[in-house]
């Protein structure tokens, strides 16, 4: 998997606007974060895993948004 594909998943899923691909947007950009994270588990790229880190809560609190609508 590509460095960056996790963002593309990621800004796929909060520019998503239609409620019934939403789900399905989280979850793809949440298997790319947790693909990436496990990419970088030897690595010291800090700045990465900081974005990688911030995407994952701004992606739960999205689904959390979303149930309690």
């Amino acid at each position: 998997m590509s460095d960056y594909t996790w963002q593309a998943l990621y800004k796929a899923a909060v520019s998503e606007n239609n409620p019934a691909r939403l789900n399905g947007r989280i979850e793809a950009a949440r298997r790319a974060i947790q693909d990436r994270l496990e990419e970088l588990d030897d690595s010291r790229d800090d700045r990465e895993r900081q974005q990688l880190d911030s995407a994952m809560h701004a992606l739960f609190t999205l689904a959390a948004r979303r149930r309690s609508a």
